[in-house]
């Protein structure tokens, strides 16, 4: 791994911080916090940590709504059979399994359908439509996918399928032929917020609906943990609207547990429900991801829409075969990518790292991986009869998508984001696609590589810590995109007790920490994938840290841990 560089976050401004301290008798750290954030009034702070229902915005601003919402109404009151089309991912889980069951609750005859990751695609296939047709299917509603794919619902309307789009995706120029496109970034929507998920925009369609019908919106915002689960894994910022549903379904989680999160909770021997969008990422989220990448996303819809107990056990025993298979594939692939990784010059611009058959359905985590050793973007392909297919992740300051545009004449497809993409490419255009892509990333950095960095909100000493200051930092959360989790930096830590190393391989770094100077308490902290670093700590030398705060439940009882980010050992006592 890179040496990470460590950067100071801009101190708050001090005269906020006692004013907001002062009107909100709230803690000095937290204040700091909510003051670097821009929350510095108490009418600010109150918005911000009691984020209200109320402040949704109305769905009919949405462009479409009422035309969709007026055809979804009569497809209910004249019986019609409508599929209910999602992505295979959680976003497009949570949707199918929000949708459908809302839809069930009044007789609806549906069809829930989530396509074969391998076999059909991303977005809405053919054979999906054909199943819809073959079904009696009138109507189509997409979840997570649709905005652009023109020709499977050019191929729905020649059959007279009528379909609602519920996207997120941007758009290109040409949009695709549709009853409805519900879609906030398309062009002449004037709907507030634009960076709802997928399973937002259904959402917001069903909080249209449900005037028409004759409920309240009770009935919809039953369904806020699905939706919570979607803005989690789906890492959509949270902020404005994205904040209030996290928020607000983070609580439904924890209250009313649905059978199947119950089920897949308790099949993977976790005590109780997450309090965080970090333990959806780590817990909930890599499960309902499982059964797209390494067998059939529906299982997990099932799962969530389950109501029968003994179901959900069935379907959650399922989802922990396949998650374990994944985490299996994964484990064995990284190998074989960072053992490939490692025989590459490191001045190149781009990790590209192939191998035959690699199972496509771990491909994007295993180039995380490779990010995490070596901090430049890194492609992983699988290759099969001559062509290539995988996933690329990046680093912050390189565009990976454009780049993929600087090369677009040499690749088959490619699709994605800033961050993360994904490819097809013929294995005859690879070494001039090496030599291009290359290029592309130079020429975005001119030529100046970005650095491994880290950076820090406040700089603590341990003995500021305590359980009263935790749980009122607890109310800044849902933490994600646009409200990162707050990173702290202490300086002069001890271990108390020897280290060691816990998970597959050594692979974690486990620490039991305390100030070196007056020390009040001590603290668990666990280095994620910084096993090796054990021998920095062995030496009883003072070292910082740079970490966040988390909560651990075991029987019943929670402590206060530390979620290590790094570690800089003293060179002298």
């Amino acid at each position: 791994m890179d040496i990470l560089k460590w950067t100071a976050a801009k101190p708050p401004k001090e005269g906020a911080v006692i004013s907001l301290c002062k009107e909100s008798r709230l803690t000095e750290m937290v204040a700091k916090i909510l003051v670097q954030r821009g929350v510095e009034t108490l009418e600010q702070a109150e918005s911000f940590l009691r984020p209200k229902i109320e402040d949704l915005h109305d769905p009919e601003l949405m462009l479409n709504m009422n035309k969709a919402v007026t055809r979804l109404n009569n497809a209910i009151l004249k019986r019609e059979r409508i599929m209910v089309y999602g992505d295979y991912d959680v976003d497009g889980t949570t949707s199918v399994a929000m949708v459908s069951s809302f839809l069930e609750g009044l007789d609806v005859q549906i069809v829930p359908y989530i396509p074969m990751r391998y076999q059909e695609g991303y977005g809405v296939s053919r054979d999906g439509v054909d199943r819809a047709r073959k079904s009696g299917c009138t109507m189509l509603i997409t979840l997570d996918c649709g905005t652009k794919d023109f020709d499977a619902l050019d191929y729905a309307a020649s059959f007279g399928i009528d379909t609602i789009v519920c996207d997120h995706h941007l758009p290109d120029e040409k949009l695709p032929n549709c009853y409805a496109l519900l879609n906030p970034k398309q062009p002449g929507c004037q709907y507030p917020f634009k960076e709802l998920s997928g399973a937002g925009v259904a959402f917001k369609m069903l909080s249209a609906l449900v005037p028409h019908i004759g409920l309240t919106m009770d009935s919809v915002y039953d369904h806020l943990d699905l939706l919570a689960l979607s803005i989690g894994a789906d890492l959509v910022d949270i902020t404005g609207e994205n904040r209030v549903l996290a928020f607000h379904g983070m609580r439904n989680l924890s209250d009313s547990m649905r059978p199947g999160i119950k089920a897949m909770l308790q099949v993977a021997g976790i005590d109780e429900a997450p309090k965080t969008v970090r333990d959806i990422s780590f817990t909930l989220g890599p499960r309902i991801n499982a059964a797209g990448r390494v067998g059939h996303a529906l299982t997990a819809a099932k799962l969530l829409m389950a109501n029968d107990e003994s179901e959900a056990l069935i379907l959650a025993n399922q989802l922990e075969t396949m998650n374990q298979a994944r985490r299996d594939l994964d484990e064995d692939l990284t190998v074989e990518a960072i053992a490939q990784m490692a025989e590459q010059p490191p001045g190149r611009a781009c990790t590209i790292v192939t191998g035959e058959g690699w199972h496509r359905g771990v491909l994007g985590i295993v180039a995380s991986r490779l990010v995490e050793q070596r901090y430049c973007p890194a492609i992983v392909l699988s290759e099969e009869n001559e062509v290539l297919t995988g996933s690329a992740r990046s680093v912050k300051g390189i565009d990976i998508h454009a780049a993929f545009e600087e090369c677009r004449d040499l690749i088959e497809q490619f699709g994605g984001h800033p961050m993360a993409a994904g490819l097809t490419i013929r294995s005859e255009n690879m070494s001039k696609f090496t030599t291009k892509l290359n290029e592309a990333i130079t020429k975005q950095t001119s030529g100046n590589q970005p650095k491994a960095t880290i950076a820090y909100h406040l700089p603590i000493t341990l003995n500021d810590l305590n359980p009263t200051m935790y749980k009122e930092f607890e109310r800044l959360g849902p933490f994600g995109p646009c409200n990162e989790v707050p990173v702290f930096m202490a300086e002069g830590v001890i271990t108390s007790i020897p280290p060691r190393t816990v998970g597959h391989g050594g692979r974690h770094l486990k620490l039991v920490v305390q100030s070196s100077n007056n020390p009040q308490s001590r603290f668990e902290a666990i280095g994620f994938g910084m096993g090796e670093r054990i021998d920095e700590v062995r030496a009883w030398r003072s070292f910082d840290i740079v970490f966040t705060l988390a909560r651990n439940t075991f029987r019943g009882k929670s402590t206060l841990n530390l979620h290590l980010r790094d570690i800089r050992v003293h060179k002298f006592m």
